[in-house]
Parts: structure tokens; C-alpha cells; sequence
């Protein structure tokens, strides 16, 4: 075990996602394990062995998983037990453990955590009432299975019964009858937790009307940081070829890329083209409806892996595009195209991080007006010029050392708040104190 340093915590953060490669938040995982490590904190990555890159100066543990072959990150779950959990703790002893997914990562935690009596952190990334609208067999199979088995689940392994809700307001766009309650299965979950985050302050509200206080009063918002890539990235394009409007992201249907698509067909007009980064399943789909408009006009990168490249990618852009409406909770390609210097084009009113009048055109989700956005900033490059400008005056307040600096106070935080509840008594063990 290692012996931490005056003021060190050890950390645990567990992903059931593979990294780093899985999308925004794996990104996030990857900024938030170096600028601890910066802060002088001792960092253990826990995750799937599948597509796995250790990261540099942090100590790191894959673990089984359960997954079928060639399904995505998604589907993928660590395993959880208590025999792993003691297993683990003979070996390792943290200050905190941090579960990123609402999947085995969180299960094994809260099992870490009641071992060695510690607090268990949890960050919601994933708006599930959002999925409704884009994938609505499986959003459906997820509010009514698999979200009441994860809360069942949570509670056997970390001890406590999860509180009495009551159904939270609704935003409209969440139309679906299940949304109230995905919310309510999120804020039971939160109930059996020491600590939650989320990048959004949406999320931490909407968990917090339906748990009430105390469960409510230990939610914190903490948006994730941005790698310093993108802050350094600098435009390599002329000013004078097309406007350049970029897709960057996974290509599946709760990113509605479709939409993008769709609207940059319905501009037909020479002085404009279309990149489409990222990779997806929905990438055939995608690049079948850009035959209907003006192929020669739109290019699909694949997945691109390296930070740097993707973060020129954004640089050289003059319209980053985002349609994701109602299903992300940061956003963080929007803070990444704000710290790249690039206007951006969106219209999800809930998204705040990375946006602002000066900086972000917010229009509405339909086809018809993300074409009229795309249209009237073709239409006008010298504002174009002054959004770019306005972008890179956000890049300092978008930095990982904002989102280190939260953490650590929730970690500090979260500590205290357990240590006032053990008696002090140590398991037989010597992992770590009961709780009563």
C-alpha cells in the first residue's frame, strides 16, 4: 500500500467505460486523473482491460468485465463483489473512491467504499430522461429494467436503503412518460452515496427535487475541464475558402448528427462545406443522407484518437455544430470549440458550459432552424470573426485546474461528512472503519 503524503488522498476513480477512447467522458476521466496527479494527489484508475491505454504517472487496475464481443463501451460493465471489493482492499487503501457510470463502477465502489470506510463520489454524466426521443425501444427497456435493478443493486452494496422520492418537474423537452421517472431512479441512487457531481446544473437540481434534503444538499456541480491542447491549438486554415461548420462526436441518435446533416443539405450553396468528425454506428446512415445534398461538400473523418488532431480539427473550423438537444448534461465538445477559439452553433438551452451570447448562436432543435443558424452565420463572416473572439476570451475559465480544485473540496468534504458518522471501530480486517 502506499503511504500517502501530508494532505495526499488516495483516490480511487473507477470507469466502466474503455479508455480512453469511449467519448466526453472518458475525456473528462483522462483530464481529471492528470490534474489530480498535478495536485499532488495519489490516483488509481480502475477499468476495463478492453481497449485500454494506461495513463502516464498514475497506477491503474483493469478488472473482469461483463460484455459481450464487439458491443460497445456502453454495454460494458466491471464486475462487482464483495470478495473483489476485499480482495482490492488488501492491496489498496484509498481516502475516496469515485464511480463515473451508473454500471458495475458504481456498484464496486459503493462495495470499496463499505469495506473500508470511505466515501463513495459518484458523477452523473448521462441524462437518461433525454434518450427517449432518439432511441426509444432502449430508453424504454432502460427506465423500466435496468435503472430499478441498479438501484436495487446500489442499495445491497452499499448498505443503506434508498430514500422516498417524489416526482420532480419535467422539462418539456423530455416529453416522454418515463422521464419523471428516470429522475427519481437517479435521485434513489444518489441517496445511497456520499457525494454526487455532475457537470450540469440541471441534473444536480433535477435529483435534488426529487430526493429533497439531506440527499439534494450533497450534490455538487463540477463541469469538466478542458485539456490545454485545445487552448493551444491555433487555425491553420485561410480565412478566405468556405465556411467551414464541424460535427465532432460520437455518431449515434441521442447526438441527432442526422440533423446537422440534414440542414447543411438544405443550404445547397457553393461557399459553405460540412466536416463530420468522430465515429459511430450511425456513420453508414449518415453518410448515405449527405449524398442526398452535395457529397463533394462533406467529409467524414472516422473516430479520430489523438486529443491533438482533434482539437485542430476544431481550431480550423469557423462553426463548431452541436444538435444535441435535451441529452447531454455538459456538452464538453462546447467548451472544447469555446477554448479552440471557434464560434459555436446549438440549441440546447440547458447547455451552459463553453456558450454565451457573444461567443454561441442558440437557435431552436429542428432542422429548419439549424439551417437558418447555419445560414445567417454563412451569411456574415465578420460576426463569425468577432464569435471567434469572444470564444477564446473563455478559454482560461474552462481549465482542468477549476475542475481539480471542486473535486478535491468534494472529496475533502464527502471525507468529513463519513468520518463524523463511523464510531471509529475498525473491521476485522483492518480495512477500514464500520459504519453504523
Amino acid at each position: 500500500m502506499t503511504t500517502p503524503a501530508p494532505g495526499q488522498l488516495r483516490v480511487a476513480v473507477l470507469t466502466d467505460d474503455f479508455y480512453p477512447d469511449s467519448g466526453g467522458v472518458c475525456r473528462s476521466i483522462e483530464l481529471q486523473v492528470a490534474e489530480l496527479v498535478r495536485r499532488g494527489h495519489h490516483v488509481t484508475l480502475i477499468s476495463p482491460h478492453v481497449n485500454f491505454t494506461p495513463p502516464p504517472h498514475v497506477d491503474y487496475l483493469t478488472v473482469p468485465t461483463w460484455r459481450l464481443p464487439h458491443t460497445p463501451s456502453h454495454l460494458c460493465s466491471l464486475r462487482w463483489s464483495t470478495r473483489l471489493a476485499r480482495r482490492l482492499s488488501r492491496r489498496f487503501s484509498f481516502d475516496v473512491v469515485h464511480s463515473q457510470n451508473e454500471r458495475g463502477s458504481m456498484l464496486l465502489a459503493a462495495k470499496l467504499a463499505r469495506v473500508q470506510g470511505i466515501p463513495h463520489v459518484h458523477t452523473f454524466h448521462s441524462n437518461y430522461a433525454g434518450t427517449h426521443a432518439a432511441v426509444p425501444l432502449g430508453a424504454a427497456l432502460v427506465s423500466v429494467a435496468f435503472l430499478p435493478l441498479v438501484v436495487r443493486l446500489l442499495a445491497g452494496a452499499s448498505g443503506r436503503a434508498p430514500v422516498a422520492v417524489r416526482r420532480p418537474p419535467v422539462d418539456p423537452g423530455e416529453s416522454s412518460r418515463f422521464a419523471a421517472g428516470d429522475w427519481m431512479a437517479l435521485a434513489r441512487l444518489a441517496s445511497c452515496i456520499d457525494a454526487f457531481t455532475s457537470p450540469a446544473p440541471y441534473v444536480i437540481d433535477t435529483i435534488a427535487a426529487a430526493a429533497g434534503t439531506p440527499t439534494g444538499a450533497r450534490g455538487r456541480v463540477v463541469p469538466s475541464g478542458v485539456s490545454g491542447q485545445f487552448v493551444a491549438a491555433e487555425r491553420r486554415r485561410g480565412s478566405d475558402g468556405p465556411v467551414r461548420f464541424l460535427s465532432c462526436g460520437r455518431l449515434s441518435a441521442e447526438k441527432r448528427v442526422d440533423q446537422i446533416v440534414r440542414a447543411f443539405n438544405a443550404l445547397d450553396r457553393d461557399d459553405v462545406e460540412l466536416v463530420v468528425a468522430g465515429g459511430g454506428p450511425d456513420e453508414g446512415q449518415l453518410r448515405a443522407l449527405a449524398k442526398q445534398g452535395r457529397p463533394t461538400q462533406v467529409t467524414f473523418t472516422g473516430h479520430i484518437g489523438d486529443v491533438g488532431e482533434v482539437a485542430q480539427t476544431v481550431a480550423d473550423a469557423d462553426v463548431f455544430v452541436l444538435a444535441s438537444y435535451r441529452f447531454d448534461t455538459q456538452g464538453m465538445v462546447l467548451a472544447e470549440a469555446a477554448a479552440a477559439g471557434t464560434p459555436i452553433l446549438y440549441c440546447d438551452d440547458r447547455l451552459r458550459v463553453g456558450v454565451g451570447p457573444d461567443n454561441a448562436l442558440l437557435v431552436g432543435p429542428d432542422v429548419a432552424d439549424l439551417a437558418a443558424g447555419m445560414r445567417a452565420l454563412a451569411d456574415d463572416r465578420e460576426r463569425i470573426a468577432a464569435m471567434a473572439a469572444a470564444s477564446a476570451t473563455l478559454a482560461p475559465g474552462l481549465t482542468t485546474a477549476a475542475m481539480g480544485e471542486r473535486y478535491e473540496r468534494v472529496y475533502r468534504d464527502a471525507a468529513a461528512r463519513v468520518a463524523s458518522e463511523t464510531d471509529g471501530a475498525a473491521r476485522p480486517d483492518g480495512t477500514g472503519a464500520v459504519r453504523p
